[in-house]
């Protein structure tokens, strides 16, 4: 049987596009998502954390409510960073001497390493509270 041009033409065609019956190639191989070392969390971002608030001659007398702004310093001495501290709707205000889950807002970018994600509360220069931040699965 003899090949007609239409049939050539399409044969060029197919090789051209790479399904002309050569080699089979493998697909592209998946590429694995390195695991993040850091979360980083934008200003005004919402960032979970569980805080303890010391007590006693190191921590507050009294209690702080929603709206409270310290300095958290992330990677326990890293660059103090101003944050809101947004309480729970449950809980009215937070004593000192407790641990509670709550939500910080900061002023500046923060980095947070993976491998440590705990931070200080200080005000005027004294460690008053440490916590750590609570993957939520949005970082």
């Amino acid at each position: 049987m003899r090949a007609t041009p239409s049939l050539l033409a399409l044969g060029a065609l197919l090789l051209a596009a790479g399904c002309g019956g050569g080699e089979a190639q493998d697909p592209p191989a998946a590429t694995a998502e390195a695991e993040p070392t850091e979360y980083v969390f934008a200003p005004g971002d919402r960032i979970t954390v569980e805080l303890t608030m010391y007590d006693g001659e190191d921590g507050r007398r009294t209690p702080f409510f929603s709206g409270y702004r310290p300095s958290i310093e992330f990677g326990h001495g890293g660059p103090a960073v101003e944050c809101g501290a947004h309480l729970p709707v449950d809980l009215r205000e937070f004593p000192p001497g407790e641990t509670h889950t709550i939500v910080l807002e900061c002023g500046s970018e923060v980095a947070v390493p993976v491998d440590d994600p705990g931070f200080a509360l200080v005000e005027d220069g004294v460690e008053r509270g440490t916590g750590e931040v609570v993957p939520t699965g949005e970082e």
